[in-house]
């Protein structure tokens, strides 16, 4: 049983009718001189790092752009820089949808970006554009 301290109370969240919970979920880019950017949403529904981690690009990586997430490279982007973002961690949490993609919906995402073992071309050429390349 989950159990979430709400307002100084300690709410039992399978007793309420009704009750869904979200997911809030950190991530981070670190480009090649250890620098890092974090980031995090919070996504209608629930889901884990266990469920997202089968799909990850080595077992570690994915691009947020590919799953309807923002990256997190700050332009112009440098030499140092790469398209690969870390999954930090994962929440359940009572708040409000930060963005308009489903925890459902976001893990449907990462299967098929995994499948295909993500598409860094196309990432990397958005990158290209955005610096004028």
């Amino acid at each position: 049983m989950l159990s979430l301290r709400h307002n100084q109370y300690l709410v039992e969240a399978e007793t309420i009718e009704g009750w869904q919970l979200n997911t809030r979920l950190e991530y981070m880019y670190r480009d090649g001189e250890n620098y890092k950017q974090f980031g995090e949403v919070v996504l209608a529904g629930e889901v884990t790092i266990a469920q997202l981690k089968p799909h990850l690009y080595e077992g570690g990586f994915f691009m947020p752009s590919e799953v309807g997430l923002e990256d997190l490279q700050e332009t112009p982007y440098l030499a140092c820089d790469h398209v690969w973002h870390e999954l930090e961690e994962t929440v359940p949490i009572d708040n409000a949808p930060t963005v308009d993609i489903s925890a459902k919906e976001l893990l449907i995402r990462f299967k098929a970006a995994g499948r295909v073992k993500w598409d860094t071309k196309t990432v990397a050429a958005r990158m290209m554009e955005v610096d004028g390349l």
